[in-house]
């Protein structure tokens, strides 16, 4: 009974596994962040920053973790969100202003009850192929306060919720 034991534990200590099976993963890890590659990796991010780490990684053939290794450790590199906005005129910006303004002085006089207020939320999901921007980054050593504008009346599908002071409202898909 005791043989079987001294046996795996054997084969732990040579190994470092008791699964003999798995070679390249017994002995040292060799490292990948070699001055080749971090010259390789550098020249492919200042042609284009926006490049995603996996892609880079799949046409390097490094791992995406040496990737982010090179990126972070050796280059100094970050990734940054890039901001999106949706692009409104100075004539829209003036009547929320005054239809805000003139809210709160219905409040104040007390002409409107607020209790009386739905809380909505919607979530839009682009039909034309543009990105949730928490699935971009912009890889650079200093944060570049990108901002990207998107078109205002583009294509898609709105998911939409209520919550008044009595119940909640919704989902419903436009």
């Amino acid at each position: 009974m005791q043989k079987p034991l001294a046996r795996v534990f054997a084969k732990f200590k040579r190994s470092g596994s008791v699964d003999d099976n798995r070679v390249g993963n017994v002995g040292p890890r060799r490292t990948v962040v070699t001055p080749e590659n971090v010259v390789k990796v550098s020249g492919i991010f200042q042609q284009n920053p926006k490049n995603t780490v996996r892609r880079i990684a799949s046409e390097t053939g490094l791992k995406r973790s040496s990737m982010q290794n090179i990126l972070r450790n050796s280059l100094r590199m970050f990734p940054y969100k890039i901001q999106s906005h949706q692009a409104i005129s100075i004539k829209a910006v003036r009547q929320r202003f005054d239809y805000a303004n003139e809210m709160l002085t219905m409040i104040d006089i007390e002409i409107f009850d607020v209790s009386c207020i739905w809380f909505t939320y919607e979530a839009h999901f682009q039909l034309n192929g543009f990105v949730k921007k928490q699935n971009w980054r912009f890889w650079e050593s200093e944060n570049p306060h990108l901002c990207e504008e998107k078109p205002l009346h583009s294509p898609k599908v709105t998911a939409w919720v209520a919550v008044y002071s009595r119940c909640i409202i919704g989902p419903f898909f436009l």
